[in-house]
């Protein structure tokens, strides 16, 4: 008996150790964009950790998100998803990472659906990113009753159900007989979205926050990250979509919830980046702050640098008002108008005004930036600070202010606003609930921008948060956001042509990817 208690608390040991060592790695890699995507709810690669260094120097300069693939050369150097809430006694959960340089706050596999709770067995299971192609796809509905096909291994593995105590249904899959069991053998096989699929599940309730410091909220988020390898549509071609479902598996109803994308952009050299935001259209996105990216860096992009756009196509749902929300039609006054508060959201929301009751999901909410040192407007140290971030606030506890740097100088002219340098992306200001910016902003020319405000390039982190809503036990919720790459071409810089590629990627994504 003794020595299998050992053996037990060895095999735990090694399973924490590779789970919190060396999260499970794959790529997108479909069209004009190669990224990589860890299976522990970050994308793209934690700074920590001799894993880290050893995987670094095996692959050159490491270029995280690859545009275009090939080249060394990157956009975003990290990604990560932030979710916080209240509970009933108003004490703080949440769930962060940023570089794994401090410690985790995710981990591979499901949630236990009666105490949130995971068992290492399970846990190793679902250390993996199932990794699949249409083309592979279509090959085994073709072959799969030949003797002689070899069936792809994530095809067989595919997660569809958990086991006892977890929930039934995981991995969407077609089922072909409808017996209600995932079995390749009887012709079933995955469901994916896009020309190659990336299928991962995590949680925040494996170990101790030892990142953001925060209490762990019993999140389970079933994460699909997809391409389209489509020469032919050039912004299609250049964007990475993420769907990731929220399942709460805790006993406790969440309020006053945020959920936030954050991005480290890095346009090639990092150090002379510029961020900014588009209200109407739900995006943020980095960019160069200078006519030439670095100074001849084999990663820099010289006199041709991208923008690196971030676009929530459809967030969580709205907070139950019993109607179906009207669709925006571009009357400025009706958003604002008390009787009906939650018609705002259609600003940039999804499904409003769909003749459906109750289905409408938020659009981006809030954008905030911070910058790569410490200080009010520096790197995250807190819990608080993570949730402060998310709810547009600083780590001194004052909101985002307009103008400026958004926190302190004569440039910062008020008032209170959920948007960083929307420029002129906001001409409902929507961003300050209805109130004019101060000393003419939104006038004659006269736009929020980094440029505007004599802002030093430098290295950014941007924010793109959504909320507040609340989230009850056992309920899920769901976020779908792009990743879209803009280039300049003949006539137009990538900035200018940055929201047609954004329009169209909404559009296609709002009519089912259907042309």
């Amino acid at each position: 008996m003794k020595k299998k208690s050992l053996l037990l608390l060895m095999l735990s040991a090694i399973g924490l150790t590779s789970m919190a060592q060396q999260p499970p790695i794959s790529h997108v890699e479909a069209n004009n964009v190669r990224a990589t995507i860890l299976g522990n709810g970050t994308c793209l690669v934690p700074q920590q950790g001799s894993w880290y260094e050893e995987w670094q120097q095996s692959h050159n300069t490491c270029p995280t998100w690859e545009v275009p693939p090939g080249s060394g050369k990157e956009t975003l150097c990290q990604q990560a998803l932030w979710i916080g809430g209240l509970d009933a006694a108003d004490s703080l959960h949440i769930a962060a990472f940023r570089y794994g340089q401090i410690g985790e706050d995710y981990w591979s596999g499901p949630l236990k659906t009666n105490d949130a709770s995971i068992d290492l067995m399970t846990a190793l299971k679902f250390h993996h990113v199932w990794n699949l192609t249409r083309t592979e796809i279509e090959s085994f509905i073709l072959h799969h009753a030949d003797k002689k096909y070899v069936i792809p291994d994530d095809i067989l593995t595919w997660p569809a159900h958990g086991k006892e105590g977890y929930a039934t249904n995981m991995a969407p899959f077609v089922d072909v007989n409808g017996d209600g069991r995932y079995n390749p053998s009887d012709g079933d096989y995955p469901d994916i979205k896009g020309d190659q699929c990336l299928f991962f599940i995590f949680n925040d309730n494996w170990n101790r926050h030892t990142e953001s410091g925060g209490i762990p909220l019993g999140l389970e988020v079933h994460a699909m990250v997809y391409a389209f390898d489509t020469p032919d549509d050039e912004a299609l071609n250049n964007t990475v979509f993420f769907n990731y479902k929220l399942f709460n598996r805790s006993s406790s109803d969440y309020n006053d919830v945020y959920l936030g994308v954050w991005n480290d952009w890095d346009i090639g050299y990092a150090w002379d980046d510029y961020v900014g935001c588009d209200v109407r259209l739900g995006s943020c996105f980095g960019y160069n702050g200078t006519p030439i990216d670095g100074q001849g860096q084999p990663w820099a992009y010289d006199d041709n640098p991208p923008v690196q756009v971030c676009t929530i196509l459809a967030g969580p749902y709205m907070n139950a008002d019993g109607r179906d929300n009207p669709n925006f039609t571009g009357n400025c006054e009706a958003l604002f108008d008390e009787t009906y508060p939650l018609d705002r959201y259609a600003y940039n929301g999804y499904n409003f005004g769909n003749g459906i009751i109750d289905d409408e999901r938020l659009g981006m909410c809030g954008f905030m930036y911070f910058n790569n040192s410490p200080g009010v407007n520096g790197n995250p140290e807190t819990s608080q600070d993570y949730y402060n971030y998310l709810r547009g606030f600083w780590k001194n506890d004052n909101h985002l202010q307009y103008g400026g740097n958004a926190y302190a100088g004569e440039l910062v002219v008020g008032p209170e606003c959920n948007f960083c340098y929307p420029g002129d992306s906001d001409p409902c200001n929507f961003g300050t609930n209805g109130t004019a910016p101060n000393n003419d902003y939104n006038q004659a020319g006269k736009y929020w921008t980094e440029e505007q405000c004599g802002q030093t390039p430098y290295e950014r982190r941007g924010l793109a948060s959504v909320g507040p809503f609340t989230w009850a036990s056992g309920n899920m919720q769901e976020l779908d956001f792009a990743m879209i790459t803009v280039w300049k071409n003949e006539n137009q810089t990538a900035l200018e042509r940055k929201d047609a590629f954004i329009n169209h990627i909404r559009d296609l994504f709002n009519n089912g990817f259907k042309k």
